[in-house]
């Protein structure tokens, strides 16, 4: 929506300077006489003059010029309303199992894997603003992608994982979790009031690696980490009471899935919880037209003085 805006609003009481100017011409014009004026109107409507139309032509040429020219003595200006909406992001570490229970096939067709990797890029397609990152974890944990708002690209890393079925290794969720919380922390331009998650994604339960469980979430708690966790599988197969207290030390959630459709709703949940902060900026670019309208002004005077000075007094 465009406004407009006078940036010397004193200025507009130069716009009197026109109408004082043409008063005192009427004035001290012999137009102004006695009969006079009304006799030229009589003689418009009688006999038409190309005299009289120059006269008045002049006179609202000149009037018109000046009312411009004082006009943009007030500094108008133009301006559209624009919006920004900025997100306030977080940092997101997405440390999935890969270990070779991650194959079983507990939906359809399906691995345990297939899905969790579906739901995965199904959440980072809802994010605005986030800083993403990938870490997978057996035996040992590989850093698949940094945190990134190149959601194209995290999301063609997801797809690309895969666990060979000759694959033999074991849980080190530790170890895990470590190098989620290394990452998050190693993000150079992080400010201290950005929030910080992980999303653990597991199937069994800890059962190797150098880090326990226990002091990556220290280390998680201490840097005000939160970590939500994501049991997927059958509930023989977890250590449900490790994933519980991993999310109850750093203020996080433990989720049970045990389909697809409840591993959907958990993420959808953590999407719910872990809102960004939307900042809507308004602002008008305001540009200056006076110049412009000087430039008419100054157009319309010097055809209203050519007109008088050349064209009505020759003919007289």
């Amino acid at each position: 929506m465009s406004s407009i805006r006078f940036d010397n609003l004193p200025g507009l009481l130069y716009l009197l300077l026109p109408v004082l100017l043409l008063t005192y011409y009427f004035i001290s014009s012999r137009v102004i006489k006695k009969g006079v004026f009304l006799s030229e109107i009589s003689s418009l409507k009688r006999d038409f003059s190309y005299k009289i139309l120059f006269h008045y032509l002049s006179v609202v040429l000149l009037f018109l010029g000046l009312f411009l020219i004082a006009f943009s003595l007030s500094k108008p200006q133009s301006g559209a309303k624009r919006e920004i909406t900025q997100y306030s992001g977080i940092d997101i570490m997405l440390v999935l199992d890969v270990s070779p229970s991650m194959l079983t096939k507990d939906y359809g067709n399906y691995t345990r894997l297939d899905v969790a990797k579906l739901v995965t890029s199904n959440f980072v397609d809802k994010r605005h603003g986030d800083r993403l990152g990938l870490v997978t974890f057996s035996t040992n944990s590989f850093l698949k992608a940094p945190a990134t708002n190149n959601y194209k690209l995290l999301k063609d890393i997801l797809s690309r994982i895969f666990i060979s079925p000759e694959k033999q290794g074991s849980t080190s969720i530790g170890l895990g979790l470590a190098s989620g919380v290394n990452r998050l922390l190693s993000i150079k331009d992080n400010l201290e009031n950005q929030s910080k998650i992980i999303i653990l994604i597991t199937d069994g339960e800890n059962n190797s690696g150098e880090i326990t469980p226990q002091t990556a979430t220290e280390i998680a708690k201490k840097s005000a980490i939160k970590i939500y966790t994501i049991g997927i599988g059958t509930a023989e197969e977890l250590d449900m009471s490790l994933l519980k207290n991993i999310a109850e030390q750093t203020s996080g959630e433990f989720f049970f899935a045990r389909n697809s459709n409840e591993i959907k709703t958990t993420f959808d949940t953590i999407d719910t919880l872990e809102k960004q902060t939307l900042n809507t900026i308004e602002f008008t670019n305001f540009k200056n037209i006076g110049y412009i309208i000087s430039i008419f002004g100054i157009i319309f005077f010097l055809c209203g003085l050519f007109l008088y000075t050349f064209i009505f007094r020759r003919l007289g």
